[in-house]
């Protein structure tokens, strides 16, 4: 049976080590990026879940996630925002 891949979009190092960690414990194969740009840059479709930072650099995470849900081959990966922001403030309206 082959394992479920997840992919965590971070620029938090500490943090991301920390879930990859956690999940790998619980039997998931784990990769990293720290930047929309770099995950942008792996095959995507291999993932089952992709754990999102919303706060990232050029491309938000918010951006990204409009990307692969643009795209056929992405649309059906279930994404999971992780943030510190603890309000909105219109984030998704500045992203289009």
């Amino acid at each position: 049976m082959a394992t479920d891949r997840i992919l965590i979009v971070d620029d938090e190092e500490t943090l991301c080590e920390v879930l990859k960690l956690n999940l790998e414990n619980e039997g998931y194969d784990v990769d990293i990026a720290f930047s929309a740009e770099q995950a942008l840059g792996y095959n995507l479709k291999e993932y089952s879940l992709i754990l999102l930072d919303i706060m990232m650099g050029e491309i938000s995470g918010i951006k990204m996630a409009k990307i692969l849900k643009a795209d056929v081959a992405t649309t059906d990966i279930p994404i999971i925002f992780c943030t510190a922001r603890d309000t909105d403030n219109g984030a998704e309206s500045r992203c289009r």
